[in-house]
């Protein structure tokens, strides 16, 4: 009983996650994408950030070409083969940022997925 309570609490975290970042920034998240709880509690330990990361297995000119097509700023922090792209929402102040590899802060490890952060930094 209490393992399904801990997976159902989970599974709603996960939808909760990813709607959270939908409507408080207004930009899709990838579909697929499973939220990173340890990415986005590190990304949040800046007090001018909000955002959530998120991690997909699909290669990242699958999701550069999402985030094109969701009609955001592309701005060129690197090409899909070099492994990163930024994208800009004009209005809310919103970034995108995708990498593939990327490095895990904690353990310096590289890692080999696609790396999402959907990010909003406040005014200062």
């Amino acid at each position: 009983m209490l393992t399904r309570i801990s997976v159902a609490a989970f599974v709603l975290m996960m939808c909760v996650s990813s709607a959270a970042a939908e409507e408080q920034l207004g930009v899709a998240v990838y579909p697929g994408a499973k939220y990173d709880d340890t990415r986005t509690m590190r990304l949040r330990q800046n007090p001018s950030m909000h955002g959530a990361a998120y991690r997909t297995s699909d290669d990242i000119a699958k999701v550069t070409a999402f985030y094109r097509a969701q009609g955001l700023l592309f701005l060129k922090v690197g090409s899909p083969s070099k492994g990163s792209a930024r994208f800009k929402k004009a209005e809310g102040n919103v970034d995108v940022v995708v990498q593939q590899p990327w490095t895990d802060a904690q353990t310096g490890a590289t890692m080999t997925d696609t790396l999402i952060l959907i990010i909003q930094e406040e005014a200062r």
